[in-house]
């Protein structure tokens, strides 16, 4: 191995990039980045042990909660997380679910009352559903969906079908296509054209699909030129349980949009919104944290236990 190679990789575990998110509470709810890429949103702190990204937002009795991946440097793994957000600031970071794979982008969803998270859990070899047993903090495993190997899998309920959004993917970690799955009468259902599209610039789901200026718009990430290079929101043309089509409206990089931090975020891969309230996650150039250290010998004291 080269030299150059040896570095790159020490470089990428002792300072690996991390992630943080924001948060931008408007005057109305008819305010979003597709309109407005003037407002500032307000970046979260992180802590010194854990670091956020896939943000997802739930208004409950009157407050905001904000849902995400919360990496713990120490575990060198994603878990689940969630804070409260309000206009003047934002709660501590709490975990509510762990397991022994990687979590991340936690898609939530409410139900007949019920709260429901399905995370991106691919390393699992399955797609699994959680059931909120006490608001916000505590959840349990309800159900398996598919075993499959399913990244950022988005729900979108349509002409009474409710389709799975999501991606397939095996151990080379190339995201460059969008897979379509259904509901029938319970069975997770693949649809008969997948991939319905391959492109790795415009792709892998960011968040959840919302609506604007009278048509669904569906939020994407740029992983052609780099991981997270910028979002994409994409016009949904025609979904159906033979196919999918939508067309490109606009993308955004963190330049395009202002932030109260001044910091050198390099990455953008989630976005949602709900109600007048709007969240992302921004790349930061990696940084040394003495807990990077720590968890390359917790894995290592793990592998050979």
């Amino acid at each position: 191995m080269r030299v150059s190679s040896i570095l790159k990789r020490i470089k990428s575990v002792l300072c690996p990039e991390t992630w943080c998110c924001a948060v931008r509470f408007n005057a109305s709810e008819d305010a979003c980045i597709l309109n407005d890429r003037n407002t500032p949103f307000t970046v979260l702190p992180d802590s010194y042990r854990y670091w956020s990204a896939d943000p997802f937002l739930i208004l409950r009795n009157g407050k905001y909660y904000l849902f995400f991946e919360m990496f713990d440097r120490m575990k060198r793994k994603g878990l689940l997380g969630c804070r409260e957000i309000s206009e003047s600031g934002c709660s501590k970071m709490k975990v509510i679910y762990e397991c022994d794979c990687h979590l991340s982008f936690p898609f939530i969803y409410e139900k007949d009352g019920i709260y429901y998270i399905i995370p991106e859990s691919n390393k699992s070899g399955e797609l699994f559903r959680l059931k909120c047993t006490e608001f916000p903090y505590k959840w349990e495993k309800e159900a398996v969906i598919a075993k499959q190997r399913l990244v950022d899998t988005v729900v979108f309920c349509h002409d009474e079908t409710c389709y799975y959004i999501s991606e397939e993917v095996d151990d080379r970690n190339v995201f460059d296509r969008l897979d379509l799955f259904y509901d029938n009468s319970g069975t997770f259902t693949a649809c008969s054209s997948n991939p319905v599209k391959r492109d790795a610039d415009t792709a892998r789901g960011a968040g959840k699909v919302f609506e604007y200026d009278g048509s669904y718009v569906r939020p994407s990430q740029n992983c052609g030129a780099s991981y997270g290079a910028c979002l994409n929101f994409n016009k949904i043309k025609s979904i159906s349980k033979n196919g999918y089509e939508e067309s490109l409206v606009l993308s955004v990089s963190p330049q395009d949009i202002p932030f109260d931090k001044a910091d050198d975020f390099i990455g953008i891969h989630t976005y949602n919104q709900l109600g007048r309230v709007e969240t992302v996650d921004l790349k930061i150039p990696g940084r040394f944290n003495f807990l990077n250290i720590f968890g390359v010998f917790y894995r290592l004291l793990k592998r050979f236990l």
